[in-house]
């Protein structure tokens, strides 16, 4: 969806929430205004920035989960990645792994192998034409994503990229407490 720029240089659905965001700030005692605008923001940024990559991506008949698989899938090299491992290192959402690989198999850029010795556990490895199309495609693919970010200094970017790591690992952290509060109100 193309964003619909507007006077001040924002755009409509800008605009939609941080009038929601006044709305709700007097109306619920429990709202903070700084974090529910950090969240609008980065999740307005994330789908922004998906967008972008996914409309390169695509033009080389990609989605972003499998270009992630693909990318995950290269760096095993020869020996080849475990299926279960892909799932578990996907960035993007995680769609059915099997049909993620039919699919990339289909169009020749991967291939199954056995493991040695084991027939129940299976690998994925590039082929010639999954390596040649990540050849193809991964120069012009970093060279969006510095385009992207050109309007940062290298310092600012780090400074950001730490930033997320912390809010991740803080998200995650306060995930893990939710779960152990609700497994001790069930025992």
């Amino acid at each position: 969806m193309a964003t619909q720029t507007v006077q001040n240089g924002s755009d409509k659905r800008e605009a939609h929430y941080m009038c929601r965001v006044r709305s709700h700030s007097s109306k619920y005692k429990e709202f903070h205004r700084p974090s529910v605008e950090l969240l609008l923001n980065l999740i307005y940024t994330y789908d922004v920035i998906r967008s972008r990559v996914a409309k390169r991506i695509e033009a080389y008949g990609l989605s972003p989960a499998a270009f992630n698989a693909l990318m995950i899938i290269s760096h095993y090299g020869e020996s080849g990645c475990p299926m279960c491992e892909i799932g578990d290192l996907l960035l993007v959402s995680r769609p059915n792994v099997t049909g993620l690989i039919d699919s990339l198999a289909c169009k020749g850029l991967v291939e199954r192998v056995e493991k040695e010795g084991d027939r129940r556990f299976r690998l994925v490895r590039l082929t010639r034409a999954g390596e040649r199309l990540l050849d193809e495609l991964l120069p012009s693919h970093y060279a969006n994503v510095r385009a992207m970010f050109a309007g940062m200094s290298d310092k600012e970017k780090a400074i950001l990229s730490k930033l997320l790591v912390k809010l991740r690992h803080e998200v995650l952290r306060s995930s893990e407490r939710a779960s152990e509060k609700d497994c001790t109100k069930t025992s």
